[in-house]
């Protein structure tokens, strides 16, 4: 196992200066940074302007899933393919390769003009992508050789903190120029990185190309189990959508393909021996659970905050998209301080406050109405995102520390699956559970507006007085009446929709997250 730390002098020898990095270090991170600036901050795109590029192409709500389904497959099987290029030309000419299919593929979602040409265009850009990010952590942690601490905060701050920034981003890009430019703008970024990851990156190509088995069949079904989720829940509203048999027909998928590719990889007939080796270790299988749990809760809460914004509080994309900057600032300056002053005997003890710490501010973040001000909803967020940079610095640490170095590869591609998933499904997902919740919410105010009922008969008679002071009387008076109380318990239901979702996304975290955290440290104590 590799560790990240030097053993101890002997008595006999004397201390090793401290490590100096040069230059050659510092060009190789500049590279990589540009890389994280367009594939990495490219996956965070929230719901804020999600409205922009469906009005853009002037497609239906439910049309749009097709475009997340083209960008999901296009990305499950650019990480395998990242993967096999690697071994067989190198990282770096792999590295430049993925940078010129994503700028290839931003400029086709550029200039898409329909739902289909957009979900063509994602497939490309999202292959592009993960072209890209199979390897990128692993390029970097090589160039970082011998101060891989270094690497590991590097890759913490500006992989998972800066991401909050991109919704902003693109609302200036949307309101300002066009939706277009919300693809366009990453064009020349990509460029810039192919070029740099050329320059700057060391040559690693192989002498002769190795021969990495993949095993498409099991990436097949997986790919047809993330559609099958996705279209679940997409379409599990969509009137007149489907029949009954195709919706079960294709919620059974979701139970049944999971069964099937866990005894297929079980029976030892896959060809990857790789996954049989990386499973076996605890530490990694630990390390690669706080990972997605850690991004599923971040991303559903951007998502809900993100709908909360915009659905029920009608602000300005760009308005929506400043509220979450503060958890960027807060998330990096937590990523960075636990990585500099890193200790290993405080290292999992860091995990359980962050997840501990996120879990009670998502559950403060469930107290929002419509009447929340603008502040108080940052500085929300900007407190969960000072406990939620405290888990990434473990995760990634736990997991270099608990693999063989040979496995490095084939775990990061695994690694970056398990953050792709939860990017692809859990907006999705949230969506339609919040729109549940305050579906059922609704109908329970609209049971209770009744006559009969104290408080509603004195709001009634108040609002009526209001439009009556006003020139209204008889049956406008009566239609006027009973639209705002209808508005008033449409408002109310929505945002008890969103504390409901946020209510379980805390509870989660505590739970699960909580009882992943402590089996971790427990077998993370013999490394």
């Amino acid at each position: 196992m590799t560790t990240l730390t030097a053993q101890p002098p002997s008595e006999t020898v004397a201390p090793a200066s401290p490590l100096m990095l040069g230059p050659r270090y510092w060009l190789a991170a500049l590279a990589i940074l540009f890389v994280f600036f367009t594939p990495y901050q490219t996956l965070v795109q929230t719901v804020i302007t999600d409205d922009a590029l469906r009005l853009g192409i002037e497609a239906d709500e439910y049309d749009m899933t097709w475009v997340t389904v083209g960008y999901g497959v296009g990305v499950i099987f650019g990480v395998f393919a990242g993967l096999s290029l690697s071994v067989r030309i190198g990282k770096r000419y792999t590295l430049v390769l993925a940078m010129l299919v994503f700028s290839a593929g931003n400029v086709l979602c550029g200039a898409a003009t329909g739902f289909v040409t957009l979900a063509l265009a994602r497939l490309v850009e999202g292959f592009g992508k993960m072209l890209a990010m199979a390897i990128c952590r692993v390029t970097l942690y090589k160039q970082f050789d011998r101060a891989l601490l270094v690497a590991i905060g590097f890759y913490g701050v500006f992989a998972y903190s800066t991401r909050h920034i991109t919704p902003l981003v693109n609302a200036y890009l949307d309101v300002y120029l066009s939706w277009r430019w919300m693809y366009w703008a990453y064009v020349p970024v990509g460029l810039a990185a192919a070029v740099l990851v050329w320059r700057f990156i060391r040559p690693d190509r192989p002498p002769r190309p190795v021969h990495l088995p993949i095993d498409w069949l099991a990436v097949t079904a997986f790919v047809a189990w993330i559609v099958a989720i996705e279209f679940t829940f997409a379409w599990y509203r969509k009137w007149g959508g489907w029949s009954s048999n195709q919706f079960v027909a294709t919620a059974a998928l979701c139970i049944a393909l999971p069964v099937v590719l866990v005894v297929w990889l079980g029976s030892g007939l896959s060809p990857v021996e790789h996954l049989n080796r990386i499973l076996r270790s605890r530490v990694y299988v630990l390390s690669l659970m706080t990972r997605g749990l850690m991004l599923l809760h971040m991303v559903a809460v951007l998502s809900i905050v993100g709908l909360y914004c915009t659905e029920l509080r009608g602000y300005p994309r760009t308005l929506a998209g400043w509220l979450m900057v503060p958890t960027t600032a807060t998330m990096a300056a937590t990523t960075f301080l636990t990585t500099r002053f890193h200790r290993r005997s405080l290292r999992h003890i860091w995990l359980i406050v962050g997840m501990l710490g996120s879990a009670a501010c998502v559950w403060w973040l469930s107290s929002i109405d419509n009447f929340t001000a603008k502040g108080r909803v940052a500085a929300m967020l900007a407190c969960w995102g000072t406990f939620l940079g405290l888990i990434p610095p473990v995760f990634l640490t736990d997991e270099i520390e608990g693999l063989d170095p040979k496995d490095m590869l084939y775990a990061g591609a695994l690694g970056i699956v398990g953050l792709v998933v939860p990017i692809l499904t859990v907006p999705t997902a949230t969506g339609t559970m919040v729109r549940a919740w305050s579906d059922r919410a609704l109908d329970v105010y609209r049971l209770n507006l009744r006559e009969d009922r104290p408080a509603v008969g004195e709001a009634s008679s108040r609002v009526a007085d209001y439009f009556r002071q006003r020139g209204l009387s008889g049956p406008a008076l009566q239609q006027e009446t009973s639209r705002v109380l209808g508005g008033f318990a449409t408002v109310e239901s929505i945002a008890h929709g969103f504390r409901s979702g946020l209510r379980f996304l805390s509870l989660m975290m505590l739970g699960i997250g909580l009882t992943v955290a402590i089996l971790l440290a427990r077998a993370a104590r013999g490394l």
